[in-house]
């Protein structure tokens, strides 16, 4: 990866991790009003567990009757998305909870600013990412071009190779030839003087 893409994935991550310290702070602020699934610390859950729980949030947020738990559940499924501890940390489904929190929450307009820009770090780095995804992708297909023409180049060079070594035996065979035309020709002016002389 080159340098630059890679300050910039880093500092990405570091803003990602900052939010992701300033939301798990937000969801505990009032535990009263929050439901105990959501109480949870995500550092406590084994990693292990982080699909299964991403999971039960994202069906929360999908089915349950009440709409500020709704709300919540899309929160906790992006930050559960993107915490530490996950072994497989998705950057694009964290992005699709965060939106989907975003134009169904209209209890937290305070909230609302900083985590927008939580999601336009996200949507930057998801980009980044697909964008990133798609340079290896391309440089895979340019090295499979490369090693096909590497293969052609050598089998161009043996073919050339191989006729080199039949002109240089084909010369020789007309050498030959010539060699055995002269020799006809002396013998058949020899001949002729013979018969001259006859």
């Amino acid at each position: 990866m080159k340098p630059k893409v890679l300050m910039q994935v880093t500092a990405v991550l570091l803003l990602c991790a900052g939010f992701i310290c300033f939301g798990a702070c937000a969801v505990y602020e009032e535990p009263e009003m929050t439901p105990p699934v959501f109480r949870q610390d995500l550092s406590l859950i084994a990693p292990d567990e982080f699909p299964g729980k991403i999971t039960e949030l994202e069906d929360i947020a999908e089915n349950h009757e009440n709409p500020s738990v709704r709300v919540q559940a899309y929160y906790y499924a992006a930050l559960a998305c993107l915490h530490y501890n996950n072994p497989a940390p998705d950057y694009a489904q964290a992005l699709r909870n965060l939106d989907a929190y975003m134009v169904i929450d209209t209890e937290h307009p305070r909230e609302k600013g900083e985590i927008a820009v939580w999601q336009f770090v996200l949507s930057q780095m998801v980009t980044t990412l697909q964008d990133y995804e798609k340079l290896q992708k391309s440089y895979a297909e340019l090295r499979q071009q490369y090693r096909n023409t590497e293969k052609n180049r050598e089998f161009l060079g043996q073919q050339i190779e191989d006729l080199a070594k039949t002109i240089d035996r084909q010369k020789k065979e007309i050498a030959g030839l010539e060699d055995k035309i002269k020799k006809l020709d002396a013998l058949h002016a020899e001949i002729e003087k013979k018969k001259r002389k006859k």
